[in-house]
């Protein structure tokens, strides 16, 4: 089984509850996730300050003003939109069994979709194929959400994979926002500096509308070293803020 799409979503907590959000997070809310059809894997990440300084985001997007602090992405195997469905679904059955009861108030989803695969590039001096690309190892993302200029920004991707720090590149586009893409950059290193690098070896393509370029640090499931770093820091302490 090859992996056909992602569920992607970006997400934040307010900063007095970080450890406690995690924690649900990876204890009640990821399992019972996995065991959707279709669902084969879940990653999550974390944009601490210095990634948020990073990060190039259009303005009125869901990444901008210190939002959309964490993401999670599911990896797909299958029809990615019957996922998603699924998923959807999944929702109201964990609310009837009360494990969706973490305060409504304190979280907030700031953008979700479900992604197909279109294209996936591995670092060949790895000898990676296409097909494993969704699996390699990593310590971080930069990710991009692109609208425009399709080809030449996939073929941007494609070439990513030549400079340090990159082990793989998936592009995928969206199952219900006409024209959106996704680019997930596999990479090992500082974040921040691997997805300045990659801006200035490769920059986006004129015709490119870009929603969002931004790195973020790969989540140790139970380990949340920069929750204090977000607390001191002058990102949005509340969601509704």
């Amino acid at each position: 089984m090859r992996p056909t799409g992602v569920i992607f979503a970006a997400l934040d907590c307010d900063a007095d509850v970080i450890e406690d959000w995690n924690r649900w997070y990876d204890l009640e809310h990821t399992p019972p996730n996995l065991l959707l059809d279709g669902v084969v894997q879940s990653r999550r990440y974390v944009a601490p300050p210095e990634l948020h300084d990073a990060r190039i985001a259009a303005e009125g997007s869901p990444f901008a003003g210190g939002r959309s602090t964490f993401l999670t992405i599911y990896t797909l195997l299958g029809d990615p939109v019957a996922a998603f469905q699924g998923m959807t679904g999944l929702r109201d059955v964990l609310v009837a069994a009360g494990r969706m009861e973490f305060p409504a108030d304190k979280k907030a989803v700031r953008d979700g979709d479900v992604f197909a695969t279109v294209t996936a590039t591995g670092d060949g001096a790895i000898r990676l194929p296409a097909d494993e690309v969704a699996f390699v190892g990593h310590t971080g993302i930069v990710v991009t959400q692109r609208r425009g200029g399709a080809e030449a920004a996939r073929a941007r991707a494609g070439r990513l994979v030549a400079l340090d720090g990159v082990h793989g590149v998936w592009s995928l586009a969206s199952g219900t926002r006409d024209g959106l893409e996704l680019d997930i950059v596999f990479v090992e290193g500082d974040e921040a500096a691997v997805a300045a690098r990659l801006r200035a070896a490769e920059p986006h393509d004129a015709a490119t509308e870009v929603v969002v370029d931004a790195p973020y640090r790969l989540i140790d499931p139970l380990r949340y070293p920069w929750a204090a770093q977000i607390r001191a820091s002058d990102l949005p302490a509340k969601v509704g803020g």
